[in-house]
């Protein structure tokens, strides 16, 4: 990837809308406008009942269940889908509506209780990056839930490194890879404080986070290069200057039409679906070839109950393994592959 391509400019998020679709997603594809639809649909009641069962059983807005699955529902929701939009509006606000709930959902160490001596307590809490990130997808923010964004930015820029960096100290493949990868949602966050001259405010920091990952190594694995070319579209960068990202992703798509998370693995939801969103964000439609095989690929490959079939990489420890609790990275998976298929089929004639 090209390490420039990762350079985040001070722009909003960027949204392109692919044409609407009749009849068949393509002349090439198996999958009808209709299929791919009802695919969504089934995707979204999964999310919504499963984002909902995890935070009432573990009371917790992990990236994974409610951050993931929020956005992947608010944005089958601005394409014309059919979802809970009181369900996005509650959650919404258990999550952001306050610094008290933030606490109460696990987001925010609350000062009441005793210190965590884990030194992975003095970082940034990666599932409040994800919610501040996401933030400005949902639907409108109420000004309290605004000012959670800001108060988790704040926080975001006393932890930042001399360097623009920020300490790394458990990865959780995939939804929190590698630094490089948490550096991009940290940017985002630090982006999504849309207070009138909070950009301002937050200018020195972005810029230093920009340099520091523009020139660091990160893993060569799929997840970096797609969220590389996620922030340079936020960005506004032409198609033409994200070309060599968009290669090497297209070149990593395997004879069945979707993507893996690892060279070594199978594809699967997950990459399948965030490379289909990205893709989509750079401007590629159904029309083009690779984007009709990675969309039947998930039409073809979903679970009856909406979801996905997903294999761990991670023990809770954040070593390599299986862990034994699937539900994470399936709503994960889930998630991306709403957020790919609802951006590139929007529902309606």
């Amino acid at each position: 990837m090209a390490r420039t391509l990762v350079f985040a400019t001070l722009l909003a998020g960027l949204c392109i809308s692919p044409p609407a679709l009749n009849g068949k997603v393509s002349s090439n594809s198996g999958a009808s406008a209709q299929t791919v639809q009802q695919t969504v649909t089934r995707a979204t009641a999964y999310l919504r009942t499963e984002s909902a069962a995890w935070l009432s059983s573990r009371t917790c807005a992990a990236c994974h269940h409610i951050p993931m699955a929020l956005w992947a529902l608010s944005e089958a929701d601005r394409r014309g889908y059919e979802v809970d939009k009181q369900f996005i509006t509650d959650t919404t606000e258990t999550a952001l509506g306050s610094v008290e709930k933030l606490m109460a959902v696990g987001l925010q160490a609350n000062p009441a209780n005793p210190p965590d001596p884990r030194p992975m307590a003095a970082g940034v809490n990666i599932g409040a990056a994800f919610m501040a990130a996401v933030g400005s997808s949902l639907l409108p923010l109420e000004p309290g839930q605004r000012d959670t964004v800001t108060f988790i930015a704040d926080d975001i820029v006393k932890k930042q490194r001399g360097d623009g960096s920020w300490e790394f100290f458990l990865s959780r493949s995939p939804v929190n890879e590698s630094q490089t990868t948490d550096a991009v949602w940290i940017i985002m966050a630090l982006q999504a404080d849309n207070r009138p001259g909070a950009l301002d405010s937050r200018r020195g920091a972005i810029e230093k986070a920009s340099a520091w990952l523009a020139n660091a190594s990160p893993p060569d694995n799929l997840q970096d290069k797609a969220l590389g070319l996620l922030l340079a579209s936020r960005a506004g960068k032409s198609r033409a200057e994200m070309q060599t990202p968009i290669d090497e992703i297209l070149a990593l798509q395997l004879e069945d039409g979707g993507w893996g998370q690892k060279a070594d693995m199978p594809s699967d939801a997950f990459a399948t679906g965030e490379v289909l969103y990205v893709l989509s964000l750079a401007g590629y439609t159904p029309a083009d070839a690779p984007i009709q095989r990675g969309i039947d690929f998930l039409v073809t490959t979903q679970a009856e109950d909406g979801s996905w079939l997903m294999t761990s990489r991670a023990t809770p420890d954040g070593s390599p393994g299986s862990s034994k609790l699937l539900t994470p990275i399936t709503c994960a998976g889930a998630a991306w592959a709403t957020l790919g298929l609802a951006s590139l089929v929007p529902n309606g004639p």
